[in-house]
């Protein structure tokens, strides 16, 4: 029941389209055939490139008498039995925002990936980040607070993204993903200038890991919150996100994967373990100028287990392998120097990353987990949101 009228959730949905992708646009509402879809075109294409515009239209398309309304954007692939899954979605958390997509290299992707390894079938989105507005359902509240916000000759250069996630903090609404995600970015080519960030996909798409149970969720339900510590590479190296610096709900903090470890127990056995993979890649005949790369990938897989919690439903073996893969593609989408090189070799890339994971579990199963950071050092340490323009950064903190 809808906590907001007494009934039975009644989903309404859009998809926003610019007119060079009409035709994607009309299939994805066919597909949505059930909830009345409508499709919402760029009211100005040929004005500024932005996506506030189609979005609010998007929205603006609630039918009269929905508890909820979905926006697609035009670029997405549905995954199988999407609207059974969107269903049982809204049943499970009928007022709350949810996301059915997070790109799999920002901190929401990160965090998805954190919660996939838990086993989870939710997570709250990361404070301080962008709301993921691919696939966003919203309660008709939400969606009414928004449309009263945002003009209809609103502020045009600010992304959809950014303006839902600081209406919906305003009002301290939390927004959970779905864990795998529920929707897939296909690539298309980005209207609005993304291409420089490359491949944009999930973080761990549904199609690609096992049929969930009949009726919906993963087993292990929805984490309370955000993981305190997610593990990043936006440029090649691995470093570590503080979502919750000193336990308060303050702006993430970042720093480099060595700095993190540095001066605790764990970096000398890290180290070691790391030797003995290192050992074992003389069959992918790494060049020694890229050697660091898989150095990278294996630590971070080492930093990812030691941060993903003993649980009574662990996740399957191929939802740990999606959410590792896309972890390392994800890491170089934005690196043409090396992400062909990648790509050709993910698969024993990917069992790299797994090794290290698998050495970072057995590290937390017999020493607990990683210390708590010093809290005096959380001062010197940069927001986490300099590392888009400044990645050196996080190699020298």
């Amino acid at each position: 029941m809808s906590p907001a009228t007494g009934r039975a959730p009644v989903i309404s949905a859009a998809v926003m389209a610019h007119p060079r992708r009409l035709a994607e646009a009309g299939r994805l509402a066919e597909a949505l055939r059930p909830w009345r879809a409508t499709v919402a075109v760029d009211p100005d294409p040929n004005g500024p490139p932005t996506t506030l515009r189609t979005a609010r239209a998007a929205w603006s398309r609630i039918r009269p008498g929905a508890t909820h309304h979905l926006v697609l954007q035009d670029d997405v692939e549905p995954c199988r039995d999407f609207l059974r899954r969107v269903e049982a979605a809204v049943a499970e958390h009928p007022d709350t925002p949810l996301a059915f997509y997070a790109n799999w290299n920002s901190w929401n992707g990160a965090a998805t990936r954190a919660a996939a390894l838990q086993g989870a079938s939710w997570v709250p989105a990361v404070p301080g980040e962008w709301v993921p507005t691919l696939a966003l359902l919203l309660p008709r509240r939400d969606v009414t607070a928004l449309l009263s916000a945002v003009p209809k000759e609103g502020a045009e250069p600010e992304p959809d993204d950014v303006v839902l996630a600081r209406e919906l903090a305003a009002r301290d609404r939390r927004v959970l993903i779905s864990v795998p995600h529920l929707v897939e970015h296909v690539g298309s080519a980005s209207i609005i200038g993304n291409d420089r960030f490359g491949p944009r996909h999930s973080a761990c798409f549904a199609d690609d890991v096992e049929a969930p149970e009949a009726g919906g969720g993963g087993c292990a339900g929805t984490l309370p919150q955000t993981p305190p510590v997610l593990v990043h590479r936006p440029h090649g190296h691995a470093h570590v996100i503080l979502t919750a610096p000193g336990g308060t709900d303050g702006e993430p903090l970042f720093l480099s994967r060595e700095a993190y470890l540095r001066g605790t127990p764990v970096a000398g056995r890290a180290a070691q373990r790391w030797q003995e993979a290192r050992a074992g890649l003389a069959g992918l005949r790494v060049p020694d100028a890229l050697m660091w790369l898989c150095e990278e990938i294996w630590h971070g897989g080492h930093l990812l287990g030691l941060h993903t919690p003993p649980t009574a439903h662990p996740p399957s073996p191929a939802r740990v392998r999606v959410a590792l893969r896309s972890w390392i593609l994800g890491g170089s989408a934005g690196d043409p120097d090396h992400r062909l090189w990648i790509e050709q070799r993910v698969t024993r890339l990917t069992g790299l990353a797994e090794e290290g994971f698998a050495a970072g579990r057995d590290d937390r199963r017999t020493h607990g987990p990683v210390p708590a950071f010093p809290r005096e050092r959380l001062a010197a340490l940069p927001a986490a949101r300099h590392i888009w323009r400044h990645p050196q950064l996080a190699l020298s903190t």
